[in-house]
């Protein structure tokens, strides 16, 4: 009995490893799913008219497409596999760091996460400044999400 007893324990340690990381996925595609939300209907249309263009998010090893008001492209927010992806603008920053720009009580803007190096940006820059508006919104579909309390 011990041997098999040794075994289940090696297998459980895994699982909590790959447990942590699929907790850091759904994160990433919930903060994302949000920004997909944000961006759709008539609130869209109101991010659209101040946003124009698209960004590439790289969060650790995902990327994720937003197009808002981007030629010739749907409003969404969407993972993409290809590494070719074309964005007026490129945002790379960590799952951690991304949290922390869009939890319910983050106080952090993107140009102060820019200022202290938790994210990298590439691209027009005059979008970069504009990309408070669309965290903001996503915040916003987010902590909806969440909120069940009044």
């Amino acid at each position: 009995g011990t041997q098999k007893h040794k075994k289940h324990a090696r297998t459980t340690r895994l699982q909590i490893t790959s447990n942590k990381m699929g907790a850091e996925d759904a994160a990433i595609a919930q903060v994302f799913a949000a920004m997909n939300e944000a961006v759709q209907g008539t609130p869209g249309k109101a991010l659209e008219r101040k946003f124009k263009g698209s960004v590439l998010f790289k969060v650790d090893n995902e990327q994720f497409l937003l197009n808002l008001g981007a030629k010739g492209a749907d409003n969404s927010a969407i993972k993409v596999d290809d590494n070719g992806a074309k964005a007026d603008l490129t945002v790379t920053i960590s799952t951690e760091n991304l949290m922390k720009l869009v939890s319910a009580d983050s106080k952090i803007t993107p140009q102060q996460a820019f200022m202290k190096g938790m994210l990298k940006i590439k691209g027009k820059m005059a979008l970069a400044m504009k990309l408070t508006i669309v965290l903001g919104a996503t915040k916003k579909v987010l902590s909806g999400a969440s909120r069940s309390k009044m």
